[in-house]
């Protein structure tokens, strides 16, 4: 069956990769060693923002479009079938030459994390004739961390209705102090306090910022993840912090984009910001139960 864009509730957009993760004593610096504990080569696996958020979209019946590359190589061909038996629309799925891009992913016994990634070819995407089709009347567009000249081209290129939704990265190519400046206006705004660090650097803004001072810059709704902690929801109404129960894993990747999912799909349901955000909480959570502990 043809998608077109106005069977779509939401356009993500974002690098995939080929992941795998292990575990540390450390995270190493410079001229340092860290002891790697677990398997000695991880199985790899399907990820990436862009993937996971329209994977975990798909799984809560949101109909859903995804824009990123895979190389055209055993992995991305495997990586490219999940995606559909998933429900998600590849119709902005580029399969290029070359190897699928990777991810390194490297945690310490407190669950924090070094990333090492290769774009391959991904870093060269741009907008299709496919992809424009798409977005020329999709009502979402959800950006995660891209090709930063291919996030320009879909905000360029979006109809005027369309809401923005951005899961923020701490990376600094795909995401400028100019972009970040842009991306301010977004609809939803997700991110983790490490990356809230990243954006008010990146703007030049005190460092004690927070997520009420992005809404006063004209983000409508801001989410504040703040792991075994809880979250944040900040709007024009005012900031409200949220407790959940912590759950311990050894690798906790993934579950800020199944947040980000949960809450994307409950505004794109019509539902509140507080109500969408323990939407997002709980998927976050079952994504957490399904990781080894």
């Amino acid at each position: 069956m043809t998608v077109t864009a106005q069977s779509l509730d939401v356009l993500v957009s974002g690098y995939a990769s080929i992941d795998e993760s292990y575990h540390a004593s450390r995270l190493a610096g410079a001229a340092q060693t860290g002891v790697l504990h677990g398997p000695v080569r991880p199985p790899p696996r399907p990820g990436g923002c862009g993937p996971n958020t329209a994977r975990s979209l798909a799984r809560l019946g949101i109909r859903v479009g995804l824009v990123t590359w895979l190389g055209d190589d055993p992995d991305g061909r495997g990586f490219l079938a999940g995606l559909a038996e998933a429900g998600v629309n590849l119709t902005g799925v580029e399969l290029g030459d070359g190897p699928s891009p990777r991810s390194l992913m490297i945690y310490d016994a407190q669950g924090n994390a070094a990333c090492y990634f290769h774009p391959s070819g991904s870093a060269a995407q741009r907008m299709s004739v496919e992809v424009a089709g798409l977005l020329s009347s999709v009502p979402w567009l959800a950006l995660t961390v891209g090709p930063r000249a291919l996030t320009e081209q879909l905000l360029d290129r979006r109809d005027s209705t369309t809401r923005v939704a951005w899961a923020l990265k701490a990376d600094p190519e795909a995401f400028p102090p100019a972009l970040c400046r842009r991306l301010l206006s977004a609809d939803l705004i997700c991110l983790n306090h490490a990356e809230l660090t990243f954006l008010t650097e990146a703007l030049g803004q005190p460092a004690e910022s927070g997520p009420m001072d992005l809404v006063e810059q004209g983000a409508r709704c801001v989410a504040l993840t703040r792991g075994p902690d809880g979250y944040t929801v900040a709007t024009r109404g005012g900031a409200v912090e949220v407790t959940v129960e912590p759950i311990a894993v050894d690798d906790p990747s993934g579950a800020g984009d199944a947040f980000f999912a949960g809450i994307l799909a409950g505004l794109i349901s019509g539902e509140e910001p507080m109500d969408a955000a323990a939407n997002g909480a709980r998927l976050a959570r079952a994504h957490l139960e399904e990781m080894p502990t």
